[in-house]
C-alpha cells in the first residue's frame, strides 16, 4: 500500500528530470573552457574536434571566456550554434557571425551550407542569422 502512494511523487519526479533534459548532443571538450555539442548523421567527434581546432585558431576560443558552440547536420546543411550574451549583440556582430559562418564553410565542412544561430546559455535560439554563403560562392 506504501509503495501505491509513493507511485504519484516518482512520476512526477521522473517527468521532471526528463523534461528538463535537452538533447544538445555529444561533447568534445577542446579544454576545460571551450566545447562543442554535435549531433546528426555524419557528425562524429572528429568533426567537432576540426571545428573546435579552428575556432581556437581563429581566436574564437579565447583563454579567458568560456565558450560553447553546438554544431547540428540536418541533411546537406551544418547548423552553427553560438551561445552568445543577447545584450551585446550588435548589427556589427551579427555581420561578423555571417562572415565567420562563411569562413567555416570553406574551411571546416569543404564548402557545404552553414546556418549561424545565436543562442542562450541553453543552446535556446533568440536570433536566427540565417546562411552563411562560402566566400567562393559570394563573389558570384
Amino acid at each position: 500500500m506504501k509503495l501505491f502512494k509513493l507511485l504519484p511523487a516518482v512520476v512526477i519526479f521522473a517527468l521532471t528530470i526528463t523534461g528538463c533534459n535537452t538533447d544538445y548532443g555529444k561533447e568534445y571538450k577542446l579544454d576545460s573552457k571551450h566545447n562543442v555539442y554535435y549531433k546528426g548523421e555524419g557528425v562524429d567527434e572528429a568533426l567537432a574536434k576540426k571545428l573546435a581546432d579552428y575556432l581556437k585558431e581563429q581566436e574564437y576560443f579565447q583563454d579567458s571566456i568560456n565558450s560553447t558552440v553546438q554544431l547540428v547536420k540536418n541533411k546537406d546543411t551544418f547548423n552553427l550554434n553560438f551561445v552568445v550574451d543577447a545584450t551585446k549583440i550588435t548589427e556589427g556582430y551579427e555581420s561578423n557571425f555571417l562572415l565567420f559562418g562563411a569562413f567555416i564553410s570553406e574551411s571546416v565542412f569543404n564548402k557545404a551550407p552553414v546556418t549561424i544561430q545565436l543562442t542562450n546559455d541553453k543552446l535556446v535560439p533568440f536570433k536566427n542569422l540565417g546562411y552563411a554563403r562560402p566566400l567562393s560562392e559570394a563573389n558570384k
